[in-house]
């Protein structure tokens, strides 16, 4: 028997979309609160939860069969940010209950990443969780699918070589600059950003030895605290273009709505430079940068599209792990969906609950609205309670 309720995913990742149309569907992680509170209003939508990072913005959703995901998506951003998503659609795919939950354990394995064993994404899929509960937009089905999904990239990443080598998006970008830092002596490495992504790129740039960091953030004394750790200095945004009138290497990641660096910018910078090679290597969604690749001979701009194609070698040395984490995925999947069919025909998910309440809100409320509060409260829970068991028992029964 199918039940009134379906889980689904709609989304757009690295596979789907190219960094160009990602950009304007970025959800930062300052608006993530925001953004679930207004997912969750929409109509139909019964349980929800944003998994939104530099190479994928997920929607996960618990809702009546008869809403069409893609229209909650898309009266979702009108609400959020007035963008129009219909152009896109194209780029969005839609999965369902098993198929939703199999893609959501693929992506905290690591399976689904860009660097095949992602370690980073286990931390911003918990990330998603936490915050979609925090605004108590998650409910029985997703906290039961998140928490199955942590033991699914726990025991991938434990029982697997999947997680062995370079596993992150960060490590992946400096493999890639890997060949042209070895071009220039002692380079000097300009860091855009307070956050993980800049942090891990600082500790292979420090164990390949760079010395010469300078980090940059809106608040100088976070870049100063992260500088710290890498025998860096640290400076606030205004410097910016000083520093890299002075850097070989920019690297740059934040949550800025708008381009840090642009063209103008670089203009007034590549008289000044006496011709020396300047590499920027943009992993922000949106990005940070915005400057054409081929914009200048002195000027290399590297993204997220660039490192993709630089780890396609990388990942197929881990097919044979990817093989065994399949089948821990399976066998997790198999768990949660038994879990999943039986929790959908709950009162909860089939709509008695909300009619029984309305009945007895119809019939009891004349006799019971005379009695003492304390009194009174305590008969609407006890009927409450009965009501919800007598559910639980039809339910069990159909089934």
């Amino acid at each position: 028997m199918s039940g009134r309720v379906s889980l689904i995913v709609c989304g757009i990742n690295h596979r789907t979309g190219s960094v160009e149309i990602r950009q304007p569907l970025q959800i930062t992680r300052e608006e993530l609160a925001k953004a679930n509170m207004i997912l969750s209003r929409q109509d139909g939508v019964l349980e929800s939860a944003i998994v939104a990072t530099c190479n994928r913005i997920e929607f996960y959703l618990v809702t009546e069969n008869r809403q069409n995901p893609f229209s909650i998506i898309e009266h979702f951003y009108a609400d959020f940010s007035a963008v129009s998503i219909d152009r896109w659609k194209e780029h969005f795919y839609i999965k369902k209950d098993r198929h939703a939950a199999d893609h959501l354990f693929r992506v905290a394995a690591g399976v689904d990443s860009m660097v095949l064993g992602e370690n980073h994404i286990q931390g911003q899929v918990r990330e998603a969780y936490t915050s979609a509960c925090n605004v108590k937009a998650a409910g029985k089905i997703l906290h039961r699918l998140f928490h199955q999904a942590f033991r699914v990239g726990k025991q991938t990443r434990t029982d697997t070589e999947l997680g062995r080598g370079a596993c992150s998006v960060s490590s992946a970008s400096i493999e890639l600059l890997k060949s042209r830092l070895a071009e220039l002596e002692n380079p000097v490495i300009v860091l855009i950003g307070v956050n993980q992504m800049i942090a891990l790129a600082a500790s292979a740039l420090n164990r390949l030895g760079y010395s010469k960091l300078s980090f940059v953030n809106r608040t100088k004394s976070k870049a100063e605290e992260l500088a710290g750790r890498y025998q860096g200095t640290g400076y606030p945004l205004e410097e910016l273009e000083n520093l890299i009138r002075q850097a070989d290497v920019v690297i740059s990641c934040t949550s800025a709505r708008e381009p840090l660096i642009n063209k103008k910018m670089i203009d007034r910078l590549i008289s000044s430079r006496g011709g020396r090679k300047l590499i920027m290597l943009d992993m922000a969604v949106p990005r940070d940068i915005d400057v054409p690749k081929n914009y200048a001979r002195q000027v290399e701009v590297l993204d997220l599209d660039d490192v993709r194609e630089s780890i396609k070698a990388a990942n197929q040395a881990k097919q044979q792990a990817v093989i065994k984490a399949e089948e821990i995925i399976e066998r997790r999947l198999d768990e949660f969906i038994y879990w999943y069919d039986h929790a959908r025909l709950e009162p909860a998910y089939n709509g008695l609950a909300r009619q029984a309440d309305e009945l007895m809100n119809s019939e009891l409320s004349p006799i019971i609205s005379g009695l003492p509060e304390h009194s009174r409260i305590e008969l609407e829970e006890a009927i409450k309670k009965y009501t919800q068991k007598l559910l639980k028992l039809k339910s069990n029964a159909e089934t």
